[in-house]
């Protein structure tokens, strides 16, 4: 098995990735590392834990999921809520987000992050929610802008305005994903530039960037292609508008090669 490339030290990190534990655990300077929660919050033993265990004990630790449903009509799923306290409670992460979206029905999981409209309504819906996870979690919690394909004639805010105000109403902190906001940008025909010039740096605790699809006539966030050079412009911007904070590169095909995601860690850290 080759040895990685050297790893240049800053505030870019990875996400934690089964076929990738040999690689991290011969580098002892990953400067942050991002364990998927729902990949190990339910495990109760096994290789997995003790990979993520072991890796976690050696680096500071941000948690992201995908399985809340922050924005669901529906009654919150407070067992949820609970196991990722307990889970969180044993790594004491810096970050822990999941993203500003719905995801399912009672009957239907899609999947998927599907937006939602921008109005005072699901403001209302979304803060109410948050609540009730941070005063579970008894800690922050963080929200991340998503990529979208559709909007909503409904909406009154931009997401990022929307963001900033759950902020102001909650106490809750944003994960900007420059990728997403690059991809939304396109697909809807605005400025990203704009858009990261109307978040409040103050909410801001983490980002992430990482590579997309290019198709027939729109973007798609697919986190299986190296990071483009468009969305490097973008992300050096944003650290120069809202400074730094930690960073996690996004590539999510576990045939990756470890080599290209600590180049893109090492082109970040050269930022």
């Amino acid at each position: 098995m080759n040895s990685p490339l050297p790893l240049k030290s800053g505030i870019f990190g990875a996400g934690l990735r089964a076929a990738h534990y040999s690689f991290w655990h011969k580098i002892p300077d990953l400067p942050y590392l991002e364990i998927m929660a729902d990949n190990y919050m339910f495990l109760k033993g096994g290789p997995a834990l003790y990979h993520m265990h072991s890796l976690a004990e050696r680096t500071q630790v941000v948690i992201h999921g995908v399985g809340l449903n922050i924005a669901t009509a529906y009654s919150l799923n407070e067992e949820y809520c609970y196991a990722l306290r307990e889970f969180c409670n044993t790594l004491n992460p810096l970050v822990i987000s999941d993203h500003l979206c719905f995801t399912a029905s009672p009957t239907h999981n899609s999947f998927d992050l599907l937006p939602i409209p921008y109005t005072k309504e699901t403001m209302s819906l979304i803060c109410d929610h948050v609540n009730i996870v941070q005063d579970i979690l008894k800690r922050q919690f963080s929200l991340e802008n998503i990529s979208s394909y559709v909007s909503y004639k409904e909406s009154t805010y931009s997401e990022i305005e929307f963001l900033n105000e759950v902020c102001q109403k909650t106490g809750c902190g944003v994960l900007l994903d420059v990728n997403n906001i690059y991809v939304s940008a396109k697909n809807h025909s605005y400025d990203p530039y704009a858009e990261i010039k109307k978040v409040n740096p103050i909410y801001v605790n983490q980002y992430h960037i990482a590579g997309h699809s290019v198709l027939n006539d729109h973007l798609f966030d697919t986190h299986d292609h190296l990071i483009c050079q468009e969305v490097w412009n973008l992300m050096k911007w944003a650290l120069k508008h809202i400074g730094k904070r930690p960073a996690i590169i996004e590539r999510d095909d576990d045939s990756a090669p470890i080599d290209e995601i600590i180049n893109e860690i090492n082109m970040g850290n050269n930022l």
